[in-house]
């Protein structure tokens, strides 16, 4: 079976849709068929939160988001870990730095735009694409699916793997490969734009209904009157119908773009009904999560040991390989 990784890092509570949307659906689509891990980024989020409440507190919202969207019977093939509870994959990153050119990381979009926004940069954030190419290559994955933003990442790893490679005269690491969904990745949100976080345009997994309902009807649309024939494929609103709604459903709805004397509001209310029924069976799996969180730490650390053994597998063999 092949290997695929994506990863959730604590930086906010909860995930939003494009989160589920192109990393864990990408690996729950995957996981009928695929070894996937999952992994809290714990370690990269101290580049940003400096406070050790916040950072527990977004942990466990992150788990109990991630537990309570994944089915039970795909559990099987899926391993959730934190990436702080890996002994050696500072050690890991540590002997790749030895092999990456500065000019390379001066290359980081992360490097760049944290330098954009602030000239005070501390060192996390300039070895973050180090970092992240050790919880890659360090599991020999073989996918890894990303937006168009991060695809730099992967190309990091892979130029960094074959650093290695040249320097030692060796192949001891897989090349991943990226999985880019170009559905998700052209989907518009509230305003049109991208869905972030800083662009307070996002629409959380778990939102509140009054909140979730509030989102919904803001979304940006045309400005058609009642009775005018509208194309759906031109509507922010109907881009995220296709994301959630039946096939059946989503040609009903077309239709009636089409035909006139249906207004955005009325789209924007089938949406919300849409995203409702696909949010509430989630939901009542978190209320369980959150009465019996100790079943997600005692799993978290079955697979914290599991993963641990495999990074330390890995570190052994570029130890021999550059002779300490």
């Amino acid at each position: 079976m092949k290997k695929i990784l994506t990863w959730m890092k604590a930086t906010w509570e909860g995930l939003h849709l494009w989160n589920y949307l192109w990393g864990l659906k990408n690996c729950l689509d995957f996981s009928k068929w695929q070894d996937t891990y999952i992994f809290l980024a714990n370690l990269h989020s101290l580049t940003s939160i400096k406070d050790a409440e916040t950072m527990r507190k977004n942990r466990k919202a992150m788990l109990l988001d991630y537990f309570s969207l994944i089915p039970e019977d795909r559990l099987e093939n899926i391993t959730i870990y934190e990436q702080s509870k890996i002994d050696r994959i500072n050690d890991i990153t540590w002997i790749l730095s030895s092999v990456t050119p500065y000019s390379l990381m001066l290359r980081a979009h992360s490097f760049k735009d944290s330098k954009n926004k602030n000239s005070e940069i501390n060192m996390a954030v300039f070895n973050y694409p180090m970092l992240m190419t050790s919880d890659i290559i360090a599991y020999d994955i073989d996918i890894v699916p990303l937006w168009k933003d991060q695809t730099q990442h992967l190309e990091f790893a892979r130029d960094i793997a074959e650093n290695f490679h040249k320097t030692y005269d060796c192949e001891i690491f897989k090349m991943p490969y990226i999985h880019c969904d170009e559905k998700v990745m052209t989907i518009p949100w509230l305003d049109g734009r991208k869905m972030s976080k800083s662009y307070d345009n996002d629409i959380k997994v778990f939102e509140k209904k009054d909140i979730l309902k509030k989102k919904v009807m803001s979304i940006v649309t045309g400005s058609e009157t009642l009775e005018e024939a509208k194309n759906p494929d031109n509507c922010n609103v109907f881009a995220l119908i296709k994301l959630f709604a039946s096939k059946e459903k989503q040609d009903e709805i077309a239709l009636k773009y089409k035909a006139g004397n249906y207004w955005y509001w009325h789209a924007k209310l089938e949406l919300l009904e849409i995203l409702e029924n696909f949010i509430e069976p989630f939901r009542k799996r978190r209320k369980f999560f959150e009465e019996n969180f100790d079943i997600i730490e005692k799993k978290l650390d079955e697979w914290n040991i599991k993963m641990n053994k495999l990074a330390s597998e890995k570190y052994e063999k570029m130890m021999k390989i550059v002779g300490l």
